[in-house]
């Protein structure tokens, strides 16, 4: 970015569309930033992208995250939604009384941010459990959408789960095919898990029956459902057998080193981690690992920073790896404590920010010069 200030020549190459793609593909795929908001209060806060390698090269166990060039204050701070390509989708605070939804773009290697570009209103009514946005890019327009889920009902009164996708470009959403299973409430989260972007596909893990027994879950209840943002079009995949194991926690869909990982709490004793090798094949399903919680809790009683209840309490997202596969850095549902797990030597430390980070809702990014310009 510097190198613009060279010359008027210099800055209109680095500002060139075909520039930015020629730069994004020499990029490494694996993330070397996370998007986090932080200090939230009253509908506003910071935008922050923080280096992975800092959080690595910590030795101790509380961070100050610093840094004027990679963040901004946003007076309407709602989530981050997802990344793809380096740009990072935010959405706005919405009005609940009136079911609006806004959203802006932010690359923070350039230290750019849109204006609002995408708003709109929910369907009447809309089903409190479920309303979900999640962020992707289609390659065969060159183009990103976002994918919003609905719970509507019909004149019937049937349920069924409205699917509506905006078009970067067109600025207009279209509803599409209504997603081939209906959501349903989870009895240890608020809503379905967010969706996750890989290989011009968004992903979800849900139940796969609306009318059905909240306890005693197991991982056969759930499906993956997947959008191809090409064609508009769903695949229903299973997800790994894994004996009847009871769930303790809601099961978590991870993009990690390009590759798509599925994550559960077991029986209150371990956390698995599964890795489909390649994507849209159920039989690549392999087990990457399955951690000990009673190792995890070893590492941090010398520290003071945890008690058995409260870790228990606790949910683990993965979000990503080191750049050396190494450690696995884990979001975990504790306002401003992040988890670093070397799973090769099954070592653990907790990290603590004082910038009252949202750990639980960042998302991982690459960085690049793309722009939705």
């Amino acid at each position: 970015m510097s190198m613009k200030c060279v010359s008027k020549s210099w800055k209109t190459l680095i500002l060139d569309p075909d520039f930015a793609k020629m730069h994004l593909k020499k990029q490494s795929t694996r993330t070397s930033h996370l998007a986090i908001l932080s200090n939230m209060s009253e509908g506003s806060g910071e935008c922050r992208a923080v280096p992975i390698s800092r959080l690595l090269e910590s030795n101790s166990h509380s961070i100050t995250l610093t840094d004027p060039y990679h963040q901004f204050f946003y007076k309407d701070a709602g989530r981050v939604v997802g990344s793809c390509n380096g740009l990072v989708c935010m959405q706005d605070c919405y009005f609940a009384e009136y079911h609006e939804h806004s959203f802006s773009f932010w690359n923070p290697a350039t230290r750019t941010k849109s204006e609002t570009l995408v708003s709109f209103r929910n369907y009447p009514k809309p089903r409190k459990n479920v309303c979900n946005f999640t962020f992707g890019y289609d390659i065969s327009i060159d183009t990103y959408k976002i994918v919003f889920l609905c719970l509507k009902r019909d004149d019937s009164d049937l349920i069924a789960t409205a699917v509506r996708v905006f078009t970067l470009g067109d600025n207009d959403w279209r509803d599409i095919d209504c997603l081939p299973v209906v959501l349903v409430r989870h009895p240890f989260g608020k809503y379905v898990r967010n969706g996750v972007y890989l290989k011009s596909s968004v992903s979800w893990c849900v139940r796969c029956r609306y009318y059905c027994h909240l306890k005693n879950l197991i991982v056969e209840q759930f499906v993956m459902i997947s959008l191809d943002l090409g064609t508009e079009t769903y695949t229903q995949l299973l997800l790994p057998r894994c004996c009847d194991e009871e769930l303790h926690n809601v099961p978590t869909l991870s993009v990690l080193m390009d590759c798509l990982y599925f994550s559960y709490d077991s029986k209150k004793t371990h956390f698995v981690i599964w890795q489909m090798k390649e994507f849209g094949v159920e039989e690549s399903w392999t087990q990457f690992l399955k951690i000990s919680y009673t190792n995890l809790l070893n590492n941090f009683k010398t520290k003071e920073l945890y008690n058995d209840s409260l870790f228990h309490r606790s949910r683990l997202t993965p979000m990503c790896f080191s750049e050396n596969g190494d450690t696995l850095i884990f979001a975990i549902n504790i306002p401003d404590q992040a988890i670093l797990y070397n799973w090769k030597d099954n070592r653990a430390k907790i990290i603590e920010s004082t910038n009252k980070i949202l750990w639980f809702t960042a998302k991982g990014y690459v960085e690049s010069l793309v722009s939705t310009s």
